[in-house]
């Protein structure tokens, strides 16, 4: 699938199956996972070329919904809520493995998931769950790397390789990302148009 990712919109938030958007069956999701201020919607917004399009905020746990958003009405990027340094009472802590695995279970058209694990840190309790989600699923996944901005070059290879050596699976594919200075945003949306269906 060719896009010109410029034809963006916000489409709805939703928490339950029952609340979703109706979604052309042209159409694939894609879903962008990861800890609670990881650059969720940063990447979303750097990937669409729109910085106004998803919602950021220098508070973890903001976004507590699903939120979905369409683009050249083909695709639709799923943007779930992030775990981890969440300030959110612990119900919605203890909901937040309900929601996923409701989406998981109710998104037939679901292509890729972006797991976005920040470059400076190693993969906590959390992440590894998700990744064992993740197989358990056997839905396919990015592993991106986000803000390399944040790190020297010479710094970079060696977090990668730490990072790496602590997940406990193989054969998925790797890119370094920086919304800041653009890299990795060309390779990224190319991989994406790979994965979703025409």
């Amino acid at each position: 699938m060719k896009l010109a990712w410029n034809k963006t919109r916000f489409m709805k938030s939703a928490l339950w199956p029952e609340e979703y958007p109706k979604i052309s069956h042209h159409s694939s999701q894609i879903a962008i996972c990861g800890r609670s201020n990881v650059g969720k919607s940063s990447l979303i917004n750097e990937l669409c070329a729109n910085n106004s399009l998803a919602k950021t905020s220098k508070t973890p746990g903001k976004t507590q919904l699903l939120n979905f958003f369409e683009i050249d009405e083909k695709l639709v990027f799923v943007d779930l809520p992030g775990y981890g340094f969440a300030k959110v009472p612990e119900r919605v802590q203890k909901d937040w493995g309900k929601i996923i695995t409701n989406f998981l279970e109710n998104a037939p058209q679901l292509a890729l998931i972006l797991f976005l694990l920040d470059i400076r840190r190693t993969p906590n309790k959390e992440d590894l769950e998700f990744l064992h989600w993740l197989n358990h699923y056997q839905i396919p996944f990015i592993l991106v790397l986000t803000k390399a901005d944040k790190v020297t070059k010479n710094e970079l290879a060696a977090c990668q390789k730490e990072i790496l050596s602590q997940l406990p699976y193989e054969g998925f594919e790797v890119l370094v990302h920086s919304s800041k200075t653009h890299q990795g945003t060309i390779d990224l949306r190319k991989m994406i148009e790979a994965y979703a269906t025409t």
